[in-house]
């Protein structure tokens, strides 16, 4: 039989599906950096050595300025996809590397803590006056959709690194999942389904990144935020998910001792009872505001009433209510909005 009549599967990486080749051509030692098919015509070669095959060529980012835009763009779609949870930090520097200085990172002195990854890196400091400064580095030449994906996990790290105590970080075995579901959340909001496919395939956060996203689905994003501070587990357990609801009330200390906070204004009043106040958007994107606290269907949060507070999961906005369960209570309740 002759050589060029035996075929070879392997599997395309951008768009995972199984491509056959010939013997020729899986012997090439050039090979798309994306997809990982070989190639032997039209390919462009990056400054560092990275091939691209002509169809992912035409997709990436190659431009310096261009890519500090996208990122940019990014940092806005997170903050509107997060804004009813948390801000992330400002005081964050982006550049634009290639491999081969991607790769010196791995190797620098007090870089070995930080978040590495293939197509980013983070690293997050104090300087002398007590404030946190974190310099985000992000490889050239991704895809567009990629690249805010990466930018979004590295922004997901700043925000781990100024709200989550170094102590508790040490024992935490689940950063990387939560990092890789704000990227996620961000895919899905943007309508990239590849990028958040290539997210689920990802076994890099031995399955932390599933169990979140399974816990989000149940519990609501603040939860999640809440255990990330203050849980008593390292990781999420997938024989016992609900333990991501358990964690230490406690105040949140900043990460870095030499922060002292302001004093926190005398806050707004609310209701003596959980009251409806009002119900925005339509469908499935609805938000009820208890009292303080706008929910979704799925979420949970802590809702102020009177001077406590009480932790609330909402179970689904209707057009003039929302049904309700108050943790500790197995009562289900609605809630109606008040008519003028």
């Amino acid at each position: 039989m002759p050589f060029d009549s035996v075929l070879y599967t392997i599997q395309d990486r951008v768009t995972d599906q199984q491509v056959s080749v010939c013997g020729k051509c899986l012997a090439l030692t050039t090979r798309c950096y994306l997809c990982a098919l070989p190639v032997k015509n039209n390919f462009t070669t990056l400054d560092d050595g990275r091939v691209l095959c002509a169809r992912d060529a035409k997709g990436v980012v190659l431009s310096e300025n261009e890519a500090l835009q996208v990122c940019s763009e990014a940092r806005g779609e997170l903050d509107r996809v997060f804004s009813r949870f948390l801000s992330f930090p400002t005081n964050v520097t982006t550049a634009v590397v290639d491999k081969v200085h991607m790769e010196q990172l791995f190797k620098k002195a007090g870089f070995d803590n930080q978040c590495p990854s293939i197509f980013g890196y983070i690293r997050s400091r104090t300087n002398e006056q007590g404030e946190m400064k974190h310099a985000i580095s992000l490889l050239s030449g991704l895809p567009r959709a990629r690249l805010m994906a990466v930018c979004a996990h590295e922004m997901a790290h700043s925000w781990v690194n100024e709200h989550v105590t170094r102590a508790r970080q040490v024992h935490l075995d689940a950063v990387e999942g939560f990092c890789e579901l704000v990227a996620y959340k961000l895919m899905a909001y943007l309508g990239h389904e590849q990028e958040q496919k290539i997210i689920r395939a990802n076994h890099y956060t031995r399955g932390q990144f599933d169990l979140f996203l399974a816990a989000d689905n149940q519990y609501g994003f603040y939860t999640l935020m809440e255990w990330m501070q203050s849980g008593l587990d390292a990781s999420l357990d997938g024989k016992d998910l609900d333990r991501v609801r358990r964690v230490r009330f406690q105040p949140r200390r900043s990460a870095t001792a030499e922060f002292v906070p302001l004093p926190k204004p005398a806050p707004t009043p609310v209701p003596d009872t959980l009251t409806l106040i009002g119900i925005s958007g339509t469908g499935s994107r609805r938000l009820a505001l208890v009292n303080d606290r706008a929910l979704s269907a799925g979420e949970s949060g802590k809702v102020r009433v009177a001077r406590t507070n009480v932790v609330v999961h909402c179970l689904e906005v209707r057009s003039g209510s929302v049904l309700i369960e108050v943790e500790g209570s197995s009562e289900t309740k609605e809630l109606f909005l008040k008519s003028k």
